[in-house]
């Protein structure tokens, strides 16, 4: 998982930040309501560009994914583009980002894993200081349709601790991004059933 910082784009998506914070249901109720129901195959999100100017086509439609709150696009008739960045490793990319981000008066928002919030707390200082929202890219970055429900909780919330432990001032966090982007309908309800909103892309750029 020795990757460089990565950029997403998730175009057109309506105000992430105006979605409510919801009470998580009890990890003992999720697991037991779900830990069944985990399906043989997984699929990673994929997308195809099939005319230059025109939405991405993902391997899912945004009707679909919008019944566990997942999301890639949005109001395509809105001018509008949000910037994401899944940090794993930290390798000295992500400052001079947050440098051009406030140049720009431009908000982001930080998917985090677990080696990240244990190694880069300056770095992570500086994205809530300065108003951007970090998401949860789960604690161990695995591949979270191979997991059971207790496991698939246990990266979410570790990650959550970790995050409340070292900044108890930055909000709750409810945005998350699957590893690589691999996710299926179990995994997504899971977020849902979890209040998360899965966040995917629309552009990403090729740095890993």
């Amino acid at each position: 998982m020795r990757k460089r910082l990565q950029i997403f784009c998730l175009l057109l998506l309506p105000c992430l930040t105006l979605v409510g914070l919801l009470g998580r249901g009890s990890p003992a109720a999720l697991t037991a309501s779900s830990d069944a129901a985990i399906p043989a195959s997984a699929d990673n999100w994929g997308l195809s560009f099939p005319e230059e100017g025109l939405t991405p086509v993902g391997n899912a439609t945004a009707e679909f994914l919008s019944q566990y709150d997942a999301w890639y696009v949005g109001d395509t008739s809105q001018k509008v583009i949000y910037l994401t960045f899944d940090c794993g490793y930290e390798n000295g990319w992500t400052e001079p980002i947050l440098d051009v981000l406030k140049e720009k008066n431009v908000p982001g928002m930080f998917f985090l894993v677990g080696h990240y919030v244990d190694t880069a707390d300056t770095v992570i200082r500086r994205m809530i200081d300065e108003g951007h929202l970090l998401g949860n890219h789960t604690n161990n970055h695995p591949d979270l349709t191979t997991v059971d429900a207790q496991t698939f909780i246990k990266e979410l919330t570790d990650l959550e601790d970790k995050v409340k432990a070292k900044f108890p001032d930055a909000p709750p966090m409810r945005y998350m991004r699957p590893p690589e982007g691999a996710c299926n309908e179990w995994s997504l309800a899971m977020a849902k059933k979890m209040d998360y909103t899965t966040v995917l892309w629309s552009w990403g750029h090729h740095d890993w």
